[in-house]
This record gives structure tokens, C-alpha cells and sequence, in this order.
């Protein structure tokens, strides 16, 4: 679509042609043009929420979390290789053991890639508990889901607005297919009489 089409679409000006129906399409149009762009804002204010909400998630949990070495007690399952020859990024349940600060040992299933070997170190995290939890949400996990949700915002609202132009757009030639057909029947009227 050319934007001498879409000029002529939304600016009917004094066109003696344009119906009063061509004037309120345009209008929709407009009026949803408009709409996503003042919905930009209002997506980058959820993005910035998402995003406030994931790092103070992210600074509680690092608070609250600590890392340790762990050595694997057994040998992880081997690693699946895909057709383009890259080995599979899986991770499997494995037997381990680390030591605690105060020099006792726990032992406990953790988080081991595909391929790992017995004897192998892993980074395990724990809580003040010294029980395993997953990793602390990292800064760049909240930058991008602050991005992801303010992205997904706006092109919700893109999509429910273009439905909404298509739909109105379907309606306004349904009324004017309408309309052009009462005229040609008060035409074949007025050529019998």
C-alpha cells in the first residue's frame, strides 16, 4: 500500500465523490492511528513496571541467596546432539555434594548439564536455609522483561485496534453495498414509470 493511497484514504478533503461513509472510515482510521500512538506511552509504563517489579525481585533474591561449588556424585545423562551437530543445551536432575560453611557436607539432586561427569563442579544456590533454590533473577532477565511486556502491550492494543478498523470497515460496506443497492432499485423505478 503506497502512502499517496493511504494519504487519499484518510484525507477526503473536498473530494465531491467522498460519501459520507468514506468520511467516517477515515475518521476510524484516524482515530486508531492515533490511538496506538498514544498507547506507546501507556506499553513503555507496563514495560517499566514489569521491569521495576523483576529487579526488586531480583534484589531480594540475591539478599536472600548464595551461591557454593558443588561436585557431581554421578554421571548425567549423556548429551543429545541435533541434526545440525550443536549438542542440546538440557540439563538433568544429578546426585551432588557441597560443603557448608560450617564445614559439614550436604548432599542433594541439583541442576547439571547434559553430558556432566562425575566429579564435576556445578554451581549450586541456596537460601539462609542452605536448602536448593533456583538462581536469584538477574538484572538483565528484568530488562528483558521489561522490554517483552511493553512490546506486548503495544502490539496488543496494535492488534485490537486493527480489528477494530477491519471489523468498523466490514460494517461501512455492508451499509454502503446497502445503499448502492436502494439506489439502483429508485433508478430501475424511475426508468419504468
Amino acid at each position: 500500500m503506497s502512502l499517496i493511497f493511504l494519504w487519499r484514504r484518510i484525507h477526503l478533503g473536498r473530494n465531491p465523490l467522498a460519501r459520507g461513509w468514506d468520511r467516517i472510515e477515515a475518521a476510524i482510521l484516524v482515530g486508531g492511528v492515533v490511538a496506538a500512538l498514544l498507547g506507546v506511552p501507556l506499553a513503555a509504563a507496563a514495560g517499566s513496571e514489569a521491569y521495576a517489579t523483576m529487579m526488586a525481585r531480583s534484589a531480594l533474591e540475591t539478599a536472600m541467596r548464595h551461591s557454593t561449588t558443588a561436585f557431581l556424585l554421578e554421571d548425567a545423562p549423556s548429551a543429545r546432539v541435533g541434526l545440525d551437530g550443536i549438542p542440546s543445551a538440557e540439563t538433568a536432575s544429578v546426585a551432588a555434594r557441597w560443603a557448608l560453611p560450617d564445614g559439614t557436607f550436604r548432599e542433594a539432586s541439583v541442576t547439571a548439564d547434559l553430558g556432566a561427569s562425575t566429579g564435576d563442579a556445578v554451581t549450586v544456590w541456596l537460601d539462609e536455609s542452605d536448602a536448593v533454590v533456583d538462581p536469584p533473577v538477574m538484572p538483565l532477565d528484568a530488562t528483558s522483561t521489561g522490554i517483552g511486556v511493553g512490546v506486548g502491550v503495544w502490539l496488543i492494543a496494535v492488534t485490537l485496534l486493527a480489528a477494530g478498523y477491519l471489523l468498523a470497515r466490514q460494517l461501512l460496506n455492508r451499509a454502503r453495498s446497502a445503499a448502492w443497492d436502494r439506489e439502483w432499485e429508485r433508478f430501475g423505478q424511475g426508468s419504468r414509470s
